[in-house]
């Protein structure tokens, strides 16, 4: 990876989100809520050996908190069956939610699967937590990204894609608005010694897997670019698989952060 280190600049957010990088990356999440995971040793100032600066802070969505305190609770009623089945003065914010999560279109028999994604949102404090990732390179403008951590095995992965906020700025500026799809890039972590250690997938490695028959996992390429397709259940059994390989675990190929003291 490092002969091949992609500067995380203004030029790395287009790479990634059009998957023009020398990196595996996913059309998909590749994390559920059940693996979800959240470690605070992640916040802090990070500095790779090419002096690019890694800013990382956990962000709290409060999304519909506030929806919930509105909420006129019964007596012997669970919190649960309070924030889905209790009155409230604010009807529409208990709406808003729901379409978030479930979308504007929804349909009967989906109430269930929609109760459970906004429960587990609401009631699993790690699900509303995740870091934002701010990355200077040089005199770059800086780059904003969200990632979400996630536990497979005993291993680390961090999935990450770019701030909408960020985003949304960056291709209005070049009238590329509803033109590019984000992709999710996802990395192994390790965290050792205050040193954070970065390992993903290079193109030619899973090329080379695909030719080997090691792998058989639905993906597309263009180009030179590599796009995983499946399932996240599928992607998840990959990374399983090869979670002890030597492409996430090559020293020579990682990407080495070093804590930086405040």
């Amino acid at each position: 990876m490092k002969t091949k280190y992609f500067k995380l600049s203004g030029l790395f957010l287009f790479v990634l989100l059009t998957a023009q990088s020398c990196m595996v990356s996913s059309l998909h999440p590749l994390y559920t809520s059940k693996d979800r995971v959240h470690l605070d040793e992640l916040d802090g100032v990070w500095v790779s050996e090419e002096k690019d600066r890694f800013e990382i802070k956990t962000i709290i969505d409060s999304t519909g908190l506030k929806a919930m305190k509105n909420k006129n609770y019964q007596e012997g009623m669970s919190k649960e069956d309070a924030f889905f089945f209790g009155k409230t003065n604010k009807e529409s914010n208990s709406k808003k939610e729901e379409d978030f999560f479930a979308g504007k279109e929804k349909k009967e028999d989906s109430n269930v699967a929609n109760r459970e994604k906004i429960e587990n949102f609401f009631f699993n404090p790690v699900l509303r937590k995740h870091y934002q990732i701010k990355i200077i390179s040089g005199k770059e403008e800086a780059c904003l990204f969200e990632g979400r951590l996630f536990k497979l095995d005993e291993h680390y992965f961090l999935d990450v894609i770019p701030n909408d906020d960020f985003l949304e700025k960056k291709l209005n500026n070049f009238n590329l608005i509803g033109l590019v799809v984000p992709m999710h890039a996802f990395f192994k972590l390790k965290i050792k010694d205050h040193q954070l250690v970065v390992n993903g997938i290079e193109n030619d490695v899973f090329e080379k897997l695909i030719k080997e028959k090691k792998i058989r996992i639905e993906y597309i390429k263009r180009g030179n670019r590599i796009i995983l397709t499946s399932k996240t259940e599928d992607i998840q059994k990959f990374l399983v698989k090869f979670s002890d390989a030597k492409m996430f675990n090559d020293p020579k190929e990682a990407i080495v952060l070093k804590r930086v003291k405040n």
